[in-house]
């Protein structure tokens, strides 16, 4: 990956960020703020000059990595998905686990 992002240019301060993630409309806050911040979180305008970057429903977002692989989802409303219950640490319990970390 080559680029930089800074924090003071995320259209959304870390704490309104947090504040909209807790409870069922968003179920896996440990996940979401590994991106904070990085060239994975958009800092573009979407529809109005100065009022930053969200996904809409519907949107399709890609992220890949040569080594790891590619993610690929479509934004849904969180209550409307199954209940989110495998955690970022439960994934590396299971990677462990499986003897796929070094």
């Amino acid at each position: 990956m080559q680029g930089s992002s800074l924090m003071n240019k995320i259209s959304r301060k870390p704490a309104s960020i947090v504040a909209q993630t807790i409870g069922r409309h968003h179920q896996y806050p440990d996940g979401f703020f590994l991106f904070l911040g990085t060239l994975f979180a958009p800092i573009q305008d979407r529809d109005a000059v100065g009022q930053g970057f969200t996904h809409k429903v519907g949107d399709r977002v890609v992220i890949s990595e040569p080594t790891l692989g590619r993610l690929e989802n479509t934004v849904r409303l969180s209550t409307e998905c199954p209940e989110w219950t495998f955690g970022t640490s439960a994934l590396m319990k299971n990677l462990a686990q499986r003897g796929l970390l070094s």
